[in-house]
């Protein structure tokens, strides 16, 4: 199953700016990564753990359409975005939770940072076209050709 691993701060929104990238702007993204027919999104951005601890107070709380409003229209689709995407219990661990032997593919402005707190620099070396590391305040074009070469 093609998987893409994602962040949302200085990834799919402009880092301290909590504004979507143009290029991913009115559904780009998710035109992107439908395109490139990826089955499954995990978010790993730090909105993921706010989103437990909050379900964990209140069942009712709908993590996902949140998030999904959260990324500002990059995702045009709320039942589709629903029907493929999870969020991970620990964000600070996100590379953890990568299953590096699958068909996985990570997009996160920090992902050198996170993958060598988990002692996965070989991955790095391995498997540089799997990892996009966007421009944190670029306009997301790299993220769409990095997922269109995927």
């Amino acid at each position: 199953m093609k998987t893409l691993y994602f962040d949302i701060d200085g990834t799919v929104l402009l880092l301290h700016e909590d504004e979507v990238k143009e290029c991913l702007a009115e559904g780009r993204l998710e035109d992107a990564i439908r395109r490139t027919r990826f089955e499954k999104l995990v978010c790993v951005g730090n909105f993921a753990a706010i989103a437990h601890a909050v379900k964990g107070v209140d069942p009712t709380y709908d993590g996902l359409s949140i998030l999904f409003d959260l990324c500002q229209g990059a995702f045009a689709d709320l039942a589709w975005f629903r029907s493929v995407t999870t969020l991970v219990k620990d964000p600070e661990r996100r590379a953890e939770h990568i299953d590096f032997g699958a068909d996985w593919w990570y997009v996160d402005d920090l992902a050198s940072k996170y993958l060598l707190a988990a002692d996965k620099e070989a991955v790095m070396a391995q498997e540089p076209r799997r990892i996009c590391t966007p421009q944190p305040n670029g306009d997301g074009q790299d993220i769409i050709d990095w997922l269109l070469a995927a």
